[in-house]
């Protein structure tokens, strides 16, 4: 439990913290950690928050609309009729006027010319399936 989940718990909030705001109260007690002293257990606490932060990079990336439109090969019609669903999933969110997206929700372009070469690689060494 973190120094700040505590301070949660005291007060009697019990709400879901998003992965972003978890991984901060984690660094934040590091820090704690560090000036109290506890250098070795503020050490491994930052490497476990940085391994997780990169597992979880494509979770933690956001995409503006433009981005996600080139990612995806969709047109943006098609991204905007996502956003509602994806918004209430916590996958979208608003800035102003733009538009952004988690990169794991964002499907990926085909990459046409890698399969191509594959299935080419495959019929030459006879293992076409």
């Amino acid at each position: 439990m973190t120094i700040l989940n505590a301070k949660h718990q005291e007060t009697g909030m019990s709400e879901t913290a998003t992965l972003e705001q978890v991984l901060a109260d984690w660094r934040g007690d590091a820090q704690v950690l560090r000036r109290q002293g506890h250098t070795r257990e503020a050490e491994q606490i930052e490497r476990f928050a940085e391994d997780v932060g990169k597992s979880a990079h494509e979770y933690l990336t956001w995409l503006r609309e433009d981005e996600a439109i080139l990612r995806s090969a969709r047109s943006r019609p098609w991204l905007r009729s996502q956003f509602p669903i994806w918004l209430e999933a916590g996958h979208a969110r608003r800035e102003g006027r733009a538009r952004f997206y988690r990169m794991l929700i964002v499907p990926r372009r085909p990459n046409v010319s890698a399969a191509r070469e594959a299935g080419r690689r495959a019929g030459l060494e006879g293992r076409v399936a």
